[in-house]
């Protein structure tokens, strides 16, 4: 597997996640601050309108113009009184009104010597007017530091989602690349493995059509035997590729497990005598019995076999045994006198198209079908080298309870 595509994708899909994330906090920030001003605002023009409230006609003097505060974090609120006569009364310490804010009514922003006012007004009965006034400072002070703390955390957590979107995203893509990779690597071992019979069948044919019928009998005899090979290859692929992609497995039975055995033993008695090799069947008279889908059993066996047959030394012999164990397993196990699996080879025997040794004329599937059968039906593998020479591969499976 690439580190560098699969670094690059998974940067670019945390830069994709972290822009949209930024657009979506920008536009809830936005509404949150324009949210945050109209009500600080409304609150200002609430106090307002209660000031208003407490003039009347006959109150209009200086002393009823305080500057109390109501809260904490309210600026105080100013008032001018403008009398028909034109002259202004205001408490101490407040700005004169501009003369173009003298008519205010309803509630306008305006600047007042310098400083930001909201401001509103009303005419009462005798001709006279009051308005009143409030700061916007405050106001102006919150929303600066409601901005400016947006502007600190909102990169800070943009810098946290792109690199959680980062680990995620190598974490999900690692998985999926390593697939991809896999599925790549089987196209083309497949594509090599088939190579090799269809070049064998194309030169076969084209020496058959420019010779007499002898060479032609020949050929047609090297092409069969290559078909057949394709065809054993072409079906360990599919069933490979129906296990992969199919979710549900074959129903499990009850199975003899030494039954099951000594049959596939006999299966191979004819190859074995053809490779000059000797089965020897080592069952128990009692059956062995194990829960598991009865085909996928049957090919594992025969998987075995044929494996051991393969690598057993010319008039050696291959040893099928059948045991229960106190533990309640029942133990299937193949091995041969061969040269047995070179050491480092172990732990990668079960990878698709590997051959452990360049003796024998496999693609290098079986095994790996048989991995895949053993870990369907819950099994557990044991491989070693046996100290005279060959190899020993065992299954163990839980012991299955005989039904009535």
């Amino acid at each position: 597997m690439s580190a560098a595509p699969l670094h690059s994708r998974a940067i670019r899909t945390a830069a994709i996640a972290t822009c949209l994330v930024a657009a979506v906090l920008t536009a809830v920030l936005t509404a949150t601050d324009l949210l945050v001003e109209h009500n600080l605002i409304d609150g200002v023009d609430q106090r307002l309108e209660g000031r208003l409230g407490t003039f009347d006609a006959v109150h209009l003097v200086a002393p009823t113009l305080s500057t109390s505060l109501d809260h904490d974090f309210d600026e105080p609120i100013l008032a001018w009184v403008i009398r028909p006569n034109g002259t202004t009364t205001s408490t101490v310490g407040t700005p004169a009104l501009p003369t173009s804010l003298r008519t205010t009514s309803a509630f306008t922003e305006a600047s007042v010597n310098g400083t930001d006012f909201r401001l509103e007004g009303m005419t009462v009965p005798d001709g006279e007017r009051v308005v009143v006034a409030a700061s916007l400072s405050e106001t102006s002070r919150a929303m600066g530091n409601l901005v400016v703390s947006e502007l600190i955390i909102g990169p800070l957590l943009l810098i946290l989602v792109f690199l959680g979107a980062l680990l995620v995203g190598r974490r999900v893509a690692g998985p999926v690349e390593r697939m991809r990779q896999r599925q790549l690597a089987f196209t083309a071992d497949a594509s090599h493995e088939l190579r090799t019979p269809l070049s064998v069948i194309q030169a076969e044919s084209s020496l058959g059509l420019s010779g007499d019928d002898r060479d032609l009998r020949a050929a047609l005899g090297r092409v069969a035997t290559e078909g057949v090979r394709m065809r054993s290859i072409i079906e360990d692929l599919l069933w490979l590729a129906r296990y992969d992609a199919e979710p549900l497995r074959p129903e499990s039975e009850t199975l003899d497990l030494a039954t099951l055995a000594a049959v596939a033993a006999d299966r191979f008695t004819a190859i074995a005598q053809q490779r000059t090799v000797h089965i020897d069947v080592d069952v128990p008279s009692a059956p062995v019995l194990i829960s598991a889908p009865p085909e996928w059993v049957h090919r594992l066996a025969a998987v075995l076999i044929d494996n051991a047959c393969r690598h057993a030394r010319v008039g050696g012999r291959v040893q099928v045994q059948v045991r229960q164990t106190d533990r309640q397993r029942a133990r299937l196990s193949v091995s041969n006198d061969g040269e047995g699996v070179p050491s480092g080879e172990l732990t990668t025997i079960f990878a698709r198209f590997h051959r452990a040794t360049s003796k024998g004329e496999g693609a290098g599937l079986g095994l790996a079908i048989a991995d895949s059968v053993v870990r369907g039906t819950h099994g557990v593998w044991h491989v070693e080298n046996l100290p005279g020479g060959g190899a020993r591969f065992e299954v163990a499976w839980a012991h299955a309870a005989k039904t009535q």
